[in-house]
């Protein structure tokens, strides 16, 4: 789907992922406003810190262009704790919450504004959630960028300008 990618980085947050929580509006009458509220806005502050400081470490003494000229993918495996309550045998996959694509949204949003511009950038998503005896819980991220444009094509020569060729012979001479 897409070309080599220019750069690549790779990191890990480790720590139970969260994700982004649902947003409610309240409208309150004497204030003659709206307010908005985040469902888990304490822990989804702590857990986008810890992914943006491991994004910053792991651009520590290396080169990465953020720009609004490229287009980035992003891969990530999710790293669940299975719950004491929740035997091998019984679950394989956690198809419970959180949602895969609410903690998606988290990490694209703690990682605007340091591998990426905006999290519009993002054209390409790879994601998994999953239990795992090996590996402690957490995010396991890769960020690829790639060249967003190409050289303009270069336009035909006027015909003035062209080089004369030699009339071919013909055959059926």
């Amino acid at each position: 789907m897409f070309e080599n990618p220019v750069e690549e980085l790779s990191f890990v947050v480790l720590g139970e992922p969260t994700p982004e929580g649902s947003t409610r509006a309240y409208y309150i009458k004497a204030l003659d406003r709206t307010v908005t509220t985040h469902q888990n806005k304490k822990s989804l502050e702590a857990w986008r810190n810890r992914v943006a400081t491991e994004a910053q470490r792991a651009l520590e003494g290396r080169e990465w262009k953020c720009d609004s000229a490229s287009a980035y993918s992003v891969s990530v495996d999710f790293v669940l704790s299975r719950p004491a309550s929740v035997p091998e045998h019984r679950r394989i996959h956690p198809t419970v919450k959180p949602d895969i694509d609410k903690l998606v949204r988290a990490i694209n949003d703690a990682l605007t504004s340091i591998l990426f511009v905006d999290d519009c950038q993002v054209v390409s998503m790879t994601m998994t959630k999953d239990y795992s005896d090996e590996r402690r819980a957490g995010a396991y991220i890769t960020v690829y960028r790639y060249p967003n444009q190409c050289e303009r094509p270069k336009r035909g020569r006027k015909k003035a300008d062209a080089i004369e060729e030699e009339p071919c012979d013909d055959p059926r001479d």
